[in-house]
């Protein structure tokens, strides 16, 4: 006989902001209005900003998108297995928005680094194009023997 486990909605601690941030992404993506909400914009800030994260035989690497951003704007450090990427607030357009999707405030993320896996020292970065690129080397005994076709005899 085949158990149906039906998990509690309201469970957890959360719901309410669940609830709240869905509700505002509806309606912000709706409308497309301007959203003033203190819930929201925290919630913005936590993914801002979009990153894709590669990983390849030799390097990870962390590709951000920082529109309107230089290198000087930009902050890079490593600290207590975290690498923090950050920048300062870009600068204040004049009037007042009717609809707003470009970020503009400044932001922190926090990625975890395992420095038995990654080779710290050698973390890397460049900027191109509105994307922030940010190299990570793998530990020669951490990394993966390459696939390889073996002959049969």
């Amino acid at each position: 006989m085949n158990k149906i486990i039906v998990s509690d909605p309201f469970a957890g601690s959360n719901v309410f902001n669940n609830v709240e941030a869905l509700f505002d992404s509806m309606l912000r993506d709706t409308f497309n209005t301007v959203n003033r909400s203190p819930i929201s914009t925290t919630l913005k800030k936590v993914s801002y900003p979009k990153v894709d994260i590669r990983d390849t035989h030799d390097t990870v690497y962390i590709d951000a998108t920082v529109p309107g951003l230089k290198s000087e704007d930009i902050s890079i450090d490593f600290d207590d297995g975290f690498l923090k990427v950050s920048a300062e607030k870009q600068g204040d357009v004049d009037g007042e928005f009717v609809h707003r999707e470009i970020h503009r405030s400044s932001f922190s993320r926090w990625f975890p680094v395992d420095i038995k896996v990654f080779d710290v020292e050698q973390i890397s970065a460049n900027i191109e194009d509105g994307i922030l690129t940010i190299a990570v080397p793998k530990r020669e005994e951490a990394k993966k023997p390459l696939p390889r076709k073996i002959e049969v005899e």
